[in-house]
């Protein structure tokens, strides 16, 4: 037998030659995320039920998961779908969390961009945003619904209060990290300081920006669940949560279902900025602006 026989044939055939290709190894890291998620989900479950067979806690306090998924196909007392009433309130705050998302993400890249570019303006104003953070949201969310009513202008009021902080400081530290070396070089281009900012600052930062969303996406949900709280709204998770806490004792599974709901929207939101980050960003890592 000759050598050339005795060798394997080591080359990659075609039909799985995107394994080995920079969009094959990110689609399977992805895979594996969610795959790592679910396992999360199912060791989560365990220790619901390890929980509450160790400490002997009642099905009314703690129901079993099962049974509580099981009720998502129950009927409410208006003879409609449980899953059904819980997707369309569901909707309900996906799109104030959207519109406060979207109005805190323009506030946010606007205010990023003033403290980056003005020491003095960052110095006077980022210790007034901090803190306004620092304000809890259940604290004013009564006085907004008071002057603004219940309507969606006071959840995108909420929202974009939640959302609008980490988009700020993400975008200031993204741009302040800038070389100085760079901007040196645009400048002997005869560049002026919005295509500094269109072609250098944004592109070098978007990495960090694309954080500061995904953070501000989680927040946008939490938003317009406080929002939705007070008594008066009529629709949305928030509203749920209130009637499913005041039947708790009677039927406790409706609270854990709205619950479960919830992350889910809030996973929605930040999954998908996670998405736009992929598209927009592929490998390219901070610092990179090509």
């Amino acid at each position: 037998m000759s050598s050339a026989e005795s060798e394997p044939d080591l080359t990659v055939p075609d039909e799985f030659s995107d394994v080995v290709s920079p969009g094959g190894q990110r689609f399977w890291a992805a895979v594996r995320q969610v795959a790592v998620a679910l396992l999360l989900l199912l060791i989560a479950g365990a220790l619901w039920e390890l929980a509450k067979f160790v400490t002997g806690t009642g099905d009314r306090t703690m129901p079993h998961m099962w049974d509580t998924l099981r009720f998502l196909g129950s009927t409410t007392s208006q003879d409609e779908n449980y899953t059904w009433f819980l997707l369309q309130n569901v909707w309900s705050t996906a799109k104030a969390s959207l519109v406060g998302l979207l109005v805190g993400t323009t506030f946010g890249l606007t205010t990023g961009v003033f403290i980056a570019r003005s020491r003095l303006v960052g110095n006077g104003l980022m210790p007034l945003i901090v803190a306004a953070q620092a304000v809890p949201i259940v604290a004013i969310a009564p006085a907004l619904v008071l002057w603004l009513g219940t309507g969606g202008v006071t959840k995108t009021v909420i929202t974009t209060y939640l959302t609008f902080f980490p988009v700020t400081v993400a975008t200031a530290r993204g741009i302040q990290s800038v070389p100085q070396e760079s901007h040196d070089l645009l400048r002997t281009y005869g560049a002026s300081k919005r295509t500094s900012l269109r072609l250098l600052e944004i592109p070098f930062a978007s990495p960090l920006i694309f954080v500061g969303l995904e953070t501000a996406a989680a927040f946008s949900v939490v938003g317009a669940i406080v929002a939705e709280l007070p008594f008066g709204s009529k629709e949305g998770l928030g509203v749920v949560i209130l009637t499913s806490w005041q039947f708790y004792i009677v039927e406790p599974r409706a609270l854990y279902c709205v619950a479960l709901a919830s992350c889910a929207l809030g996973a929605v939101f930040v999954l998908s900025v996670r998405l736009a980050a992929y598209f927009a960003l592929g490998p390219r890592s901070q610092g990179e602006v090509l």
